[in-house]
């Protein structure tokens, strides 16, 4: 609009000029110059309206812009106070619990631990443990103990105090490493784990008074019954590794040595002796468990009774066995008139004879 009224008005002014000039009419010069001013003061007015309702509206989203900014404002200076609050209230095994509801269950179960007792340091301590050993065994938590004690089973009963006497001082080291106290550290779950495990073995001691013989043995012979209890024994002590090659096979064998162990305790049990000489079969009471702990020796280590017994009164010496091959380590040996031959490298020697049972050292 203001640009026609601009050119209206340039057209009506070059008119009037001209027509002044000429001395003609000037009606019509003004017409037009009239619409230009006309057309440039509507065009002026439009523009102010527009500019008007277009601030008013800017002002309102401004307005509007600034209100949901303070109201954001509003909010997120409330809502981190009241996060930090909860924060501040919430402990440690309660936020994992939440976050973690299956394997917190999981760890009060493997641990036997009320957490909500134990301080935050403590929780975090032992939760952290938790992982890196479920890490090491590449296990879940319910699993782990049980993994453990799988790999307990190798060891015998005597073995198990020495490996807890080691653990203890591992326990020490844990600690330190990982800044954290030692009793919630991965060595002293294991510890614990050992102890039930060496208990259990206790329990099911072989040496316990109680053992009675087998309804049928009453029926058999005083030695005859002698033999079957204490090969009973014998078994017993071996329990579920006597299939295991890992645990049984030779004289170094976990097993063999558990076998000697029970021999000596009968062997210096006074009161089986006494039994032994009223039942009349006191002469033969140390021959008969030689015999009958090498049937076991030989059945479930592959080993004679004198490479078991050199073995578990010197472990740092060499055996020379007449099972295994002495210089490549080859089960495959013949027994030749001359020695002992291995059938894998030819090689041959002597094993040696006789029962020495060194029981002056026990």
């Amino acid at each position: 609009m203001k640009i026609a009224g601009y050119i209206f008005t340039a057209i009506g002014g070059l008119a009037l000029i001209g027509g002044l000039a000429a001395g003609h009419s000037i009606f019509g010069p003004l017409f037009w110059l009239a619409l230009g001013i006309v057309l440039i003061y509507f065009g002026n007015k439009k523009e102010e309206r527009n500019h008007s309702d277009k601030s008013e509206t800017t002002t309102s989203a401004n307005d509007k812009v600034h209100e949901n900014v303070h109201e954001h404002t509003r909010m997120v200076s409330t809502n981190p106070e009241k996060e930090e609050a909860k924060r501040e209230t919430t402990t440690y095994w309660e936020k994992y619990k939440s976050d973690n509801p299956v394997k917190a269950s999981q760890v009060q179960t493997l641990l036997g631990v009320d957490f909500s007792q134990l301080s935050d340091k403590d929780a975090q301590e032992i939760i952290n443990s938790v992982k890196r050993l479920c890490s090491q065994y590449r296990c879940e938590i319910t699993d782990v103990k049980k993994r453990c004690l799988q790999d307990l089973e190798q060891f015998p009963l005597s073995f198990l105090s020495k490996m807890i006497e080691m653990t203890e001082k591992e326990k020490e080291q844990e600690a330190f490493n990982f800044n954290i106290s030692r009793e919630n550290t991965v060595c002293a779950m294991l510890i614990g784990w050992m102890k039930e495990r060496k208990e259990m073995l206790e329990n099911n001691n072989i040496y316990d008074e109680h053992i009675e013989d087998e309804p049928a043995a009453d029926q058999l012979a005083p030695e005859e019954s002698f033999r079957k209890r204490y090969t009973t024994a014998l078994l017993k002590r071996i329990g579920g590794n006597a299939n295991n090659s890992l645990f049984c096979e030779g004289y170094d064998s976990p097993i063999a040595h558990e076998l000697i162990d029970v021999m000596y305790a009968f062997l210096k049990d006074t009161t089986e002796k006494e039994r032994a000489d009223r039942d009349g079969y006191g002469k033969r009471y140390t021959f008969i468990i030689i015999e009958e702990t090498e049937k076991v020796t030989k059945q479930y280590c592959h080993a004679a009774l004198q490479e078991c017994v050199e073995h578990f009164n010197f472990p740092n010496k060499k055996v020379v066995t007449s099972f295994r091959c002495p210089y490549c380590g080859s089960w495959k040996v013949w027994d030749e008139d001359y020695g002992f031959e291995c059938a894998e490298c030819g090689c041959t020697w002597h094993a040696p004879l006789g029962y020495n049972l060194y029981l002056e050292k026990h």
